[in-house]
C-alpha cells in the first residue's frame, strides 16, 4: 500500500524541513517539534500573509485583501475558501450585502510554535484591532488545578444552548495540547454549527498514568454538570478524540456510561491508539511510520506507563464494552495503529454496537490536521462533521 500522492508529497516536505520521529528527541524537543507540524506545514505562503492580514485588521472584503495582500482574486477566493473549511478564517456578510472575511484565531499569545501561535502572538502585538472579531466564542475554564477546558461556541449563536462536541487531542499522553489543536476545533464549529469543548489534560512523564485519564473523565463532568451555564446542552453530547485522545475519549465516555452520568450520541476516534502492548501486526508492517512510527508510540507509551493491558490506556483489552455508544472510527491505511482501530470496531460489533469504520486510503496518522493542504484531511473533516450533524441534529 502507498501513500496518496499529495500525502507523499507533503511528508517529502515535512522530511526535507528537518522533521522527526519524537522517539529521536528529549520530551522537550518532542513537545517543541512533535505535534505542531499541521499548523506549520498546512498552510502555503499565500495563506499565512492572507490569515497574518485578517488577524491584525480585523474584517476585511476581498478587494482590500487583494489589495494589501498583493494576490490576485482569482487565486485569493479559493485561497479563502480553504481558510474557511480549516478553521482559520470565517465568512461573513457586510452591510452593503458584500462579503467581509473575519480571523478565528482567539487573539491570546500563545508559547506553541505553530502557525497558531505565531499569528495569534502577531494579533496580539497589533496596534489595530488586538482582539480579532472572531474571538467572541472562545473561552477557557478552569475544572482542576492544570486542567482547562476551551469552549468554542459560534459568534453569532447568542444564548442558545447548543449540541456539543466534547473533543480530546492527541500526542501519545506527553505532547500536543489546546493550542495545537485550535484550528481543528474551530473547523468542527464552522463545519457543524455546533459548540466544542476541547480538553487540556496534564502530560507525561510529568503526569503518569493515570492523570490524562482521570483528567479527560473530570473535564466531562464539568461538561455535563456546568454545560447548561455555558449554552451547551449536554443532552445533545458527542465525544471525539484522535489517536491516544481516542482512547481516553472512549474510556471516559464508557465511564460515564457505566456510571450513569451521561449520555453519548456518538463517538468520533481518529486513526485511534489503543493498544499500549502494540500487538498488532500494522505495528511491524508500517513500523516506520511515516512521521510517527512504531518506535515513537513505544517512547510515548513508555513515558505514560500504564499498566500492561489496562483498559483506559488499552481500550482493546476492555472487559465489557456493551453499552457503549454508536462509533464513527476513521482508520489512516497506512499507520503503525491502524489495526488498533479495526480490532477495536470488531469488539464493538460483538458487543452488539453500532459502529462504521472508515479506510482513509493512502493516509498517514494524523492526517487530518493537515487541513487545507491535504485533500483527505478535507474529505475527512467534512465526513465527520455530516455524521456529527446526524448524531445531534437529525431531522
Amino acid at each position: 500500500m502507498e501513500l496518496d500522492p499529495q500525502a507523499a508529497v507533503l511528508v517529502a516536505l515535512l522530511r526535507s524541513k528537518g522533521v522527526v520521529n519524537v522517539s529521536q528527541l528529549t520530551v522537550a524537543g518532542a513537545r517543541r517539534e512533535g505535534l505542531h507540524l499541521a499548523g506549520t506545514w498546512a498552510l502555503d505562503d499565500d495563506s499565512v500573509a492572507i490569515v497574518s492580514h485578517v488577524s491584525r485588521l480585523g474584517r476585511m472584503s476581498e478587494s482590500n485583501l487583494a489589495a494589501i495582500s498583493g494576490i490576485v482574486e482569482s487565486r485569493l477566493q479559493p485561497l479563502l475558501e480553504n481558510l474557511r473549511f480549516a478553521g482559520y478564517l470565517r465568512r461573513r456578510e457586510g452591510p452593503r450585502g458584500d462579503t467581509l472575511w473575519e480571523a478565528m484565531l482567539s487573539g491570546r499569545r500563545r508559547s506553541s510554535p505553530d502557525v497558531t501561535g505565531a499569528l495569534a502572538s502577531l494579533a496580539a502585538d497589533s496596534e489595530v484591532n488586538t482582539t480579532p472579531s472572531g474571538s467572541d466564542g472562545v473561552r477557557d475554564h478552569q475544572v482542576l488545578p492544570g486542567v482547562e477546558v476551551r469552549v468554542y461556541r459560534p459568534v453569532d449563536a447568542g444564548e442558545a444552548l447548543l449540541p456539543v462536541v466534547f473533543f480530546v487531542h492527541g500526542g501519545g499522553y506527553v505532547t500536543g495540547s489546546i493550542e495545537s489543536y485550535n484550528e481543528f476545533c474551530l473547523s468542527m464549529v464552522e463545519l457543524t454549527g455546533f459548540a466544542v469543548v476541547s480538553v487540556g489534560y496534564r502530560l507525561a512523564p510529568e503526569h503518569r498514568f493515570p492523570t490524562a485519564y482521570t483528567d479527560t473523565v473530570a473535564a466531562l463532568h464539568w461538561l455535563v454538570e456546568q454545560g447548561a451555564s455555558h449554552g451547551l446542552d449536554a443532552h445533545r453530547l458527542a465525544a471525539m478524540g484522535d489517536s491516544a485522545g481516542a482512547a481516553l475519549c472512549t474510556s471516559a465516555i464508557l465511564t460515564a456510561h457505566r456510571e450513569g452520568w451521561a449520555r453519548i450520541a456518538l463517538q468520533v476516534l481518529l486513526y485511534p491508539a489503543l493498544d499500549t502492548e502494540r500487538s498488532l501486526p500494522s505495528y511491524e508492517t508500517f513500523a516506520d511510520g511515516p512521521l510517527v512510527s512504531a518506535a515513537d508510540m513505544e517512547w510515548f507509551y513508555q513515558h505514560y506507563a500504564a499498566p500492561p493491558r489496562e483498559w483506559t490506556s488499552s481500550p482493546i483489552h476492555a472487559p465489557d464494552l456493551s453499552g457503549s455508544p454508536p462509533a464513527l472510527i476513521l482508520a489512516a491505511s497506512i499507520d503503525p495503529m491502524h489495526d488498533d482501530g479495526v480490532v477495536y470496531a470488531q469488539r464493538l460489533r460483538d458487543a452488539c454496537v453500532e459502529v462504521q469504520h472508515v479506510e482513509c486510503d493512502g493516509m498517514f496518522h494524523g492526517f487530518i490536521l493537515f487541513s487545507p493542504a491535504l485533500d483527505g484531511a478535507n474529505r475527512a473533516r467534512k465526513y465527520v462533521a455530516a455524521e456529527l450533524q446526524r448524531a445531534l441534529n437529525p431531522r
